[in-house]
């Protein structure tokens, strides 16, 4: 009786382990007062695909005023090194169709042109080395092989300095354009690495010095870590998991190097309010090595931000580089539909998107932009069989499909600032109109205000102002508590000026369940051992 017991408590107290897990892991509810850098930005941005290899340039303004019609606030693009330092160190023109050779930054500077002209910030990746900076590569049986196979894999250059240097070029050029620089992309695959085990010690090397390059050229350059590929590391292509390369990136030293941590966020086909961090690894995909995986979804950011924590970067924002959902169509054979994940309806993908949006601002108030992967294929038109043209929210003719209107007209709703500590120009922060006013809008059941500069009126939900000041100068004061999440908004006025910042916390659902139950559990185990060990004395 006593075993059988006892076997149902420990069942019980695993059970409460997974449902803990899957709905308070990584969730802020109430968060300390420091607000983490570079989370507080606009947060949507998206994905300009194959945006530099549009031969029409009105193509190119065109898919730039639909994503400031959508009211993103970044585009991110790629800047292939192999499209501008083409032919030879310090040559910068293109001749590569003899007839018609031209300065190969002429197409970066009109596309960097407009997005200043139309209030739109650009998140530049430099990757993809020409030739002639990694003849060694080139010439390795291992590059031959996978170059057979997949012709876009690509790898570092030779001589690490000479990446450097272009990022410095671009960096110096656009000095007053571009603030965000990518290093590099998805560096923990084979075919990003030179067909070649991926190597977290030399990709510090290469971040190192592509950094610094970067800095010294504009002391205002922001770098962003490279988005790595959500894997398992059981993949022979993809043989260390994001997970592991990042912690190894950390052990290596190269957390000053980079300002922001890029991370994707790919839904495949499951809904953004997916939970589960670990699963039971299915019969078709067993692995004694793995027996229990995590999941590759929309929560598997949360595991990033824990090797950032556990190697003390908490104070580092997550930007989504990369999230979407694909849809189907008859042209994509049966075998890659699910390439992705499974395919949803172009109604899901906008309620999808939405929803990781919704989800992140709620959730993680450690992200920051959030870029769609993508607006719109641009340049050649794509191979019908490829499924990864499916992902775009506008068509190749410009139309809007559902996805677009969706995300439009979450944006057109404003701002809210969710769960966190944020600073005081959060984008959900506005001028209210009279001088030394402010409009307040968040998600939350409290609110406290960190740094205030003296006495401060205060109005919640349109309700009377109060006078609110704070026992010492700069000390927090919580003005709502208890309430139910929202959204609110709060009117502040203050002669002295706003606060420094603001906190905002969620009531845990249910949160004396989460107490009590491992409690509960715990102490009958506790009585369970006790009685079976003085059964066993007797």
């Amino acid at each position: 009786m006593l075993l059988p017991l006892a076997a149902l408590l420990l069942a019980g107290l695993a059970g409460f382990a997974l449902a803990d897990n899957a709905y308070n892991r990584g969730v802020a509810y109430t968060p300390g007062p420091v607000p983490v850098a570079w989370a507080d930005v606009p947060q949507l941005g998206v994905n300009a695909y194959n945006l530099q290899f549009e031969p029409d340039r009105a193509n190119v303004t065109r898919t730039l005023e639909l994503a400031r019609d959508l009211g993103a606030h970044f585009v991110r693009m790629q800047l292939p090194w192999e499209d501008v330092e083409i032919h030879a160190k310090g040559d910068f023109e293109d001749r590569r169709d003899p007839q018609a050779a031209h300065n190969a930054w002429d197409k970066y500077d009109f596309i960097f042109g407009e997005l200043r002209r139309l209030g739109l910030e650009p998140i530049v990746r430099i990757d993809r080395p020409p030739d002639w900076a990694r003849a060694r590569a080139l010439a390795t049986p291992e590059f031959q092989a996978r170059r057979a196979a997949n012709g876009n894999a690509t790898g570092p250059p030779d001589r690490y300095a000479d990446y450097a240097d272009f990022v410095g070029a671009v960096a110096a050029r656009y000095r007053d354009r571009v603030r965000f620089i990518q290093i590099w992309n998805e560096p923990n695959l084979v075919d990003e690495w030179n067909g070649q085990h991926p190597a977290p010690a030399q990709f510090v090397d290469l971040l190192r010095q592509a950094a610094a390059s970067a800095r010294a050229a504009n002391p205002d350059a922001v770098i962003l870590f490279p988005s790595l590929s959500p894997t398992d590391g059981l993949d022979k292509l993809a043989p260390l998991s994001d997970l592991e390369y990042l912690d190894q990136v950390y052990a290596l030293g190269g957390r000053p190097a980079f300002d922001i941590m890029s991370a994707q966020a790919y839904g495949l086909g499951q809904p953004p309010e997916e939970h589960r961090y670990i699963y039971a690894r299915r019969y078709a995909n067993w692995s004694w090595r793995q027996p229990i995986d995590t999941r590759i979804d929309v929560s598997r950011v949360v595991l990033v931000r824990e090797v950032m924590e556990h190697h003390g970067d908490a104070g580092k924002a997550i930007w989504i580089s990369e999230f979407g959902y694909v849809t189907d169509s008859p042209s994509i054979p049966p075998d890659k539909r699910t390439t992705w994940g499974a395919p949803v309806t172009e109604q899901q993908k906008g309620e999808y998107l939405v929803g990781q949006l919704e989800r992140a601002r709620r959730e993680w108030p450690w992200v920051g932009a959030m870029n769609i992967w993508f607006l719109r294929w641009g340049g050649e038109a794509p191979n019908p069989a490829d499924p990864t043209a499916n992902f775009a929210i506008v068509g190749r003719d410009f139309r809007p499909l559902p996805a677009y209107q969706a995300i439009k007209a979450y944006v057109a709703r404003g701002p809210v600032a969710g769960a966190g500590a944020h600073a005081w120009d959060h984008p959900a922060v506005a001028p209210a109109g009279a001088p030394n006013s402010w409009s307040l809008r968040f998600a939350g059941s409290a609110l406290t205000l960190v740094g205030m500069r003296g006495p401060t009126q205060v109005a919640l939900d349109g309700g009377p102002a109060r006078l609110v000041n704070p026992d010492v100068e700069g000390g927090p004061v919580t003005v709502l508590s208890g309430a139910g999440d929202g959204p609110h908004t709060v009117e502040l006025s203050a002669q002295n000026g706003p606060p420094r910042a603001f906190v905002v916390e969620r009531a845990r659902p249910l949160a004396w369940l989460w107490l009590a139950a491992p409690a509960l559990l715990l102490a009958g185990l506790a009585v369970t051992g006790a009685l079976i060990l003085r059964a066993l004395a007797k």
